[in-house]
């Protein structure tokens, strides 16, 4: 994309002479942007890198859903989070056209920082925030009124299902076994009975969706900060509780939970669950990358593992939970 039309962008947000820097291409084609006065701000082409990455996260009323939210919670004082920027006409989304096509944009405040990393989850107290700042994000959740949610991506026991279609691509792709697909429909139908039996309805809400190390940044005060809310949506708190607890060594998981749960974390039931939204989420990055060739190799190195080390002990009920 051409610097001139990228200040353009820019410029229907009043932002002068400013010096554009490229990050990187994947859901998002994504920006770093100083302007004169020496303020810097995330800009998103929300282009992805490839047609099947694209979602209702992408479209104009799915986008807005999500500028809507982060704007509401830049202005709650318990979680630090990049705020969307108003274009001159007041709108949060811009949009352009490039390469024949008409695509959306949109501009957030840039967060000082750096990605949390390995190391950092090696920290007792740094894991315990952690918990912490995802059970405040659903505290948030819990109070959001928002309509237009059937526009976000919704992760419930229908997008479980979902995932078991678009493995099944796989075969026809020779990515995986028969034998292993037959694994991922089993567990994950036995997610969703779980879900089910249960009935949940406490655990169902608003999620980020998408957490991970690289998804969180710590500020130099050492505070944690989620960004990419591009997932965003409705869901079982589990899948994001699940995602931190893969991001903590084992021997921290029960310390990572009680800052989540506080000091009623250590129940069975709620382990069970959780083991199998790891592995939901796991599965959920196989179906994000289907039509991603370039990993498709690691794809099929890494099925048979997953169904061998995780899903068959899962589904004869051994724990995994502090191995996954």
């Amino acid at each position: 994309m051409r610097n001139e039309q990228l200040q353009e962008i820019m410029n229907e947000y009043d932002i002068r002479e400013p010096e554009i820097t490229f990050i990187r291409h994947n859901e998002n084609r994504t920006y770093k942007v100083v302007g004169h006065d020496g303020s810097a701000y995330l800009m998103r082409i929300h282009q992805p890198l490839k047609e099947g990455m694209a979602g209702q996260q992408h479209t104009y009323d799915g986008l807005l859903g999500e500028l809507q939210m982060l704007e509401h919670l830049s202005g709650w004082d318990h979680l630090l989070v990049q705020r969307p920027m108003r274009n001159r006409k007041g709108e949060m989304i811009t949009i352009i056209e490039h390469e024949g096509k008409r695509w959306n944009s949109s501009v957030l405040t840039w967060l000082e920082g750096r990605d949390l990393q390995k190391d950092d989850v090696s920290d007792p107290v740094l894991v315990e925030k952690l918990g912490a700042c995802i059970a405040e994000l659903h505290k948030f959740y819990g109070s959001y009124e928002q309509e237009g949610l059937d526009k976000r991506p919704s992760q419930g026991l229908a997008y479980n299902l979902y995932m078991i279609e678009v493995i099944k691509q796989g075969l026809a792709k020779d990515l995986f076994t028969s034998s292993d697909v037959s694994i991922i429909e089993e567990t994950i139908s036995l997610v969703n009975a779980r879900l089910v039996d249960s009935g949940n309805v406490e655990a169902w809400g608003l999620i980020h969706g998408d957490l991970s190390l690289g998804n969180i940044i710590m500020t130099s005060d050492g505070e944690l900060s989620f960004i990419d809310f591009g997932f965003f949506g409705p869901g079982y708190h589990y899948t994001d509780v699940a995602m931190g607890a893969m991001m903590v060594p084992s021997q921290l998981r029960d310390t990572y939970l009680k800052g989540y749960y506080g000091n009623d974390h250590t129940g069975q039931h709620k382990l069970v669950l959780l083991e199998g939204f790891m592995l939901l989420a796991i599965i959920g990055y196989y179906v994000f990358q289907m039509e991603n060739e370039s990993v498709y190799a690691w794809m099929r190195e890494r099925m048979p593992k997953l169904c061998a080390d995780f899903c068959t002990p899962y589904l004869s009920g051994a724990r995994i939970f502090y191995s996954v």
